[in-house]
């Protein structure tokens, strides 16, 4: 299956991520999901603090130069 490239109508392989006539990056077929990124807020995330409407922090467990790693609770399925 061809990708057009939206700028210049370059015939694409499936594959690729953008055109290799114009660099434009290439969106994925209707019906395929899109990845969203959530943004984290600024603030300490501490005990009972609910992240993304859907986990519960229970703890830290570590942090170091990237980042920090949290123990959650999934309310939805209770895990």
């Amino acid at each position: 299956m061809l990708v057009k490239g939206p700028k210049c109508d370059f015939d694409n392989t499936s594959d690729s991520k953008f055109c290799k006539e114009c660099g434009t990056q290439l969106l994925p077929a209707e019906g395929i999901a899109i990845t969203v990124t959530l943004e984290t807020p600024k603030e300490e995330l501490t005990r009972g603090t609910t992240l993304a409407n859907r986990y519960e922090i229970i703890e830290e467990l570590g942090k170091g130069g990237m980042g920090k790693v949290y123990k959650a609770l999934d309310i939805e399925v209770h895990e």
